[in-house]
């Protein structure tokens, strides 16, 4: 039986994050970073509404001013996913470092 796999994250800014999505590849990431990451791209990949993001302990919330349009959850005690969702798809999914 033939499987498809349907990829619902459509860019990834960050070269480590694409590598742990695309290859299942860690090794750009620190390990602090890497698991709750990993996890989040799953959830990421598999959700149809921006409710299924908001998963307790991510801090997943709205983001504004330069980045209105974007959500973020919280991976490290610096560092955060955003990205956009729309339509089931996440856009532009990035790690930032807020410090």
């Amino acid at each position: 039986m033939l499987r498809v796999t349907i990829k619902m994250i459509e860019n990834l800014g960050h070269r480590g994050l694409k590598k742990l999505y695309e290859k299942g590849d860690w090794s750009s990431l620190r390990t602090d970073i890497a698991d709750k990451a990993a996890l989040y791209l799953s959830i990421l990949d598999t959700a149809h509404t921006v409710k299924e993001l908001d998963v307790t302990g991510f801090g997943f919330h709205r983001l504004t001013g330069n980045l209105k349009g974007f959500y973020s959850v919280t991976v490290s005690l610096n560092h955060r996913v955003i990205f956009r969702f729309e339509h089931g798809y996440a856009f532009d999914v990035d790690l930032v470092d807020y410090h």
